[in-house]
């Protein structure tokens, strides 16, 4: 009677005992791990949004005794890209993850419509756009544009770029100028007339009023050039 008691209660014991659930690696821990991979190396100033492929739900990967490991061939830049995970603990694992890299920029955009010629003072302002197709043909500060003339008609909503604006003409032809020149310290100045349109910076051709001799001289206001030694 004893002996069948003590079998009884063994068994008792052993159908009762709790099962050993299986242990899953979570799929935020592997986000976590691409998330963190991109930002240790990814090369860019700009803030960017990283959007994650969801692994599916049935995927089940034993739980890495190790940390996991991130990998891609690649550095991170904008765009789609697919990294690598690795459990190289335990039950070894590797699945790759899909990401989407998505850079924002503030960049300048008009808030007016302006026409060929036309000289800009505030008719822009800042705006946070995805700029991943833009190809860097986009301006980040609104003192890049400001006194600037744009070369074609532009309308409200326009992503302004470098190749749309040019310096304004402080000088045009037939003009009367100032030439000045400065040799050996002594800054001599002189009447002229400008044989053509020139922005600051350019070199055109003045004619000396008083010589009418033609020079090579350098715009460096309106209505004043300099004449190089």
């Amino acid at each position: 009677m004893f002996r069948l008691m003590l079998v009884f209660a063994s068994a008792f014991i052993t159908t009762n005992a709790p099962h050993a659930e299986p242990q899953w690696q979570t799929h935020e821990s592997i986000y976590d791990a691409v998330k963190s991979y991109v930002a240790q190396n990814i090369n860019t100033a700009t803030e960017y949004e990283i959007t994650i492929l969801p692994l599916m739900d049935r995927l089940n990967l034993p739980l890495c005794s190790l940390p996991i490991q991130t990998f891609a061939p690649n550095l991170p830049k904008a765009g789609r890209m697919s990294i690598s995970v690795r459990c190289n603990g335990g039950k070894k694992w590797s699945i790759f993850v899909s990401a989407t890299i998505t850079p924002f920029e503030n960049v300048v955009i008009l808030t007016q419509p302006l026409q060929h010629g036309d000289t800009v003072t505030n008719q822009a302002t800042l705006v946070r756009k995805d700029v991943s197709q833009l190809h860097n043909n986009y301006l980040t500060q609104l003192n890049q544009i400001v006194n600037k003339q744009v070369i074609r008609n532009l309308p409200v909503g326009t992503i302004v770029t470098a190749k749309d604006l040019v310096e304004p003409k402080l000088v045009k032809r037939g003009d009367r100028v100032l030439i000045t020149s400065n040799q050996a310290g002594i800054v001599i100045k002189m009447n002229g007339v400008a044989e053509s349109d020139g922005s600051k910076g350019q070199t055109i051709r003045v004619k000396n009023q008083n010589s009418a001799r033609i020079v090579n001289a350098t715009i460096i206001d309106a209505g004043v050039v300099q004449v190089s030694q």
